[in-house]
């Protein structure tokens, strides 16, 4: 049923990593080591570490469920567990390592011998999935459920709150490796 939606996804996310790759191409070659220190490295460090410590509560409740743990979840969303639900929690915490590895990897300039690509793509897919799930999640769950058994709990609402905020600090993050590396081609070629 849904076979069409699922291709038109993945040619138009194919399509757009083509047209990145030509826009914004010469940005994602090289390695870490030749990332630039900026003026407000400090403050880049700061976002990766608020970034990595937002992630624990979300982390630690995704991976629970994940685990088949129901605590925290509303008693409609336990009741109604299945393997798609344990797949999702797993990708959720996939998304989230991926992200918090993504922004350290570019904010300490770790990892020196990897392709500039590696952590830029860890960043961005890791941010932009936990950040439009968990932004998603918390607008919905502010929605009127008739229910009261389908009603987020506070501790999943916490886990939508916090994947969204590490998702915005990490995209923060890359966004400014962007702009930096951006700004510095920009002056070499002048």
């Amino acid at each position: 049923m849904y076979t069409g939606f699922i291709l038109q996804g993945l040619a138009l996310g194919a399509l757009f990593v083509l047209y990145a790759r030509d826009r914004w191409g010469h940005l994602w070659r090289g390695r870490v080591w030749e990332l630039p220190v900026g003026v407000v490295g400090p403050a880049h460090r700061a976002l990766a570490v608020v970034a990595a410590v937002l992630a624990l509560p979300p982390l630690t409740l995704h991976l629970l469920w994940a685990c088949g743990v129901t605590a925290g979840l509303s008693e409609g969303r336990a009741a109604d567990r299945g393997g798609d639900f344990y797949v999702l929690e797993a990708m959720y915490v996939a998304f989230l390592v991926a992200a918090v590895a993504g922004g350290v990897l570019l904010a300490f300039r770790r990892g020196r011998a990897l392709p500039v690509a590696v952590p830029l793509g860890l960043a961005w897919v890791g941010s932009a999935a936990v950040a439009c799930w968990g932004g998603w999640l918390s607008l919905a769950s502010l929605g009127g459920v008739e229910d009261l058994a389908d009603r987020p709990t506070p501790l999943m609402n916490l886990a939508y709150a916090g994947q969204m905020l590490v998702g915005l600090l990490v995209a923060a993050i890359g966004a400014y490796c962007f702009a930096e590396r951006s700004a510095r081609a920009v002056r070499r070629a002048a």
